[in-house]
């Protein structure tokens, strides 16, 4: 099984050459270039089995390489090697037909194992071919036609990998992705994952280079949130192991989908840690605020909202959800505090005590007074 690579930079170049030992495994490295111009005649002579190529390259890049490829030798499997800055060239990859990409950087041994799926690949349709073709020759009539639809049917399941989701790629919105990860809930995840698959259709799913694709822009769409929230680009592998190991997850449909499930629930948690931090900020801004102003009379959830930037119905409700009661049961709680202190401390009447913490009316304020404290101010500053 013959082997081509091309590749730009040339340590790389060098080491997948030399760190393999290609003959060993059983193929055979029958040529290398630097760029896709170079390359393709080179190609045109040696006619390799598998091709293996970066996309960034000058004068003639990979992924024009791959359609000059495809187009004239269509029986070549193509590797594309992608960068995480070049995954959306990844995408036009698989629309041209490639068989396998994979990320940037990536040691022997991964390679190695991509170019043995490869061969396997090539081998069952190789087999599959040859079973056609004997058919043909040995069977007439009714038995010849049994044999070539069996025959054709295992053939299509050895092309798949290399032919499913080249056309409907298409089907894949990552903007899907984004808002479910802007505003989906830990609860939802499971659904939204099974509800994606579905959308793309069986024959598409079952497709190992399909899934593949799924995965990793998924796991990547999660990373570019993450950073847009102040995260490290490695903060997800810490949790969910790095994308470049993806494939042991890929090796069923099942599999792939809890793993994905993974990925959204720990871009979640990370982002609502965000939210739980900025929220703290905010807060400890506005408790500030009601700490200086509680004996305005004219304070309110919208006078405090704006002291922090946020809308009246934002602030209020993450108000309430971090502090457990709502903006005013604490502005409240904060007044009555005041009033207990100079009930304490002072000789001021209640009345007085009442426009000290922010009450127009004395009457309202030994309402509400007697309402928390099971006892009104005057009863309380006896006991005190």
């Amino acid at each position: 099984m013959k082997v081509f690579l091309v590749e730009d930079e040339i340590i790389m170049r060098e080491g997948i050459r030399n760190n393999i030992d290609w003959e060993k495994e059983g193929f055979e490295f029958v040529g290398e270039a630097s760029d896709g111009e170079l390359a393709y005649p080179l190609i045109q002579d040696s006619k390799p089995d598998i091709l293996i190529t970066d996309i960034r390259m000058p004068f003639m890049d990979g992924l024009e390489l791959s359609r000059r490829v495809k187009e004239e030798m269509p029986d070549i499997k193509i590797i594309i090697l992608s960068g995480y800055d070049e995954f959306e060239y990844a995408r036009e990859g698989i629309r041209i037909g490639i068989t396998e990409y994979l990320l940037k950087p990536i040691d022997g041994n991964k390679l190695l194992e991509a170019v043995k799926r490869v061969a396997q690949l090539i081998r069952s349709e190789r087999g599959s071919q040859l079973e056609l073709k004997t058919g043909k020759e040995q069977d007439f009539g009714i038995n010849n036609q049994v044999k070539e639809e069996g025959a054709a049917v295992q053939h299509s399941s050895a092309r798949q990998e290399a032919e499913l989701g080249i056309l409907e790629v298409g089907k894949l919105d990552r903007r899907v992705a984004e808002r479910f990860l802007k505003t989906g809930l830990k609860s939802e995840v499971s659904d939204f994952i099974d509800d994606y698959f579905s959308s793309f259709g069986i024959n598409n799913i079952q497709s190992l280079l399909f899934r593949q694709y799924v995965t990793t822009d998924m796991y990547f769409t999660a990373v570019s949130m993450l950073e847009g929230l102040g995260y490290e680009n490695g903060e997800l592998a810490k949790h969910c192991g790095e994308i470049r190991d993806i494939n042991k997850v890929l090796s069923s449909v099942e599999s792939n989908k809890e793993y994905l499930k993974k990925v959204l629930t720990t871009a979640i948690d990370l982002r609502e840690a965000v939210s739980r931090k900025k929220y703290h900020s905010l807060l400890e801004e506005a408790k500030s605020y009601i700490q200086q102003h509680y004996d305005d009379v004219n304070i309110s959830l919208n006078s405090v909202a704006a002291s922090v930037n946020l809308s009246p119905n934002h602030f209020s409700s993450i108000f309430s959800q971090e502090m457990g009661k709502t903006f005013v049961e604490y502005l409240t709680s904060v007044r009555m505090e005041k009033a207990k202190e100079l009930l304490r401390t002072s000789s001021l009447k209640s009345a007085e005590i009442a426009y000290a913490v922010g009450y127009k009316d004395a009457h309202y304020f030994s309402y509400l007074f007697k309402k928390n404290q099971d006892c009104t101010p005057k009863e309380y500053r006896q006991r005190a």
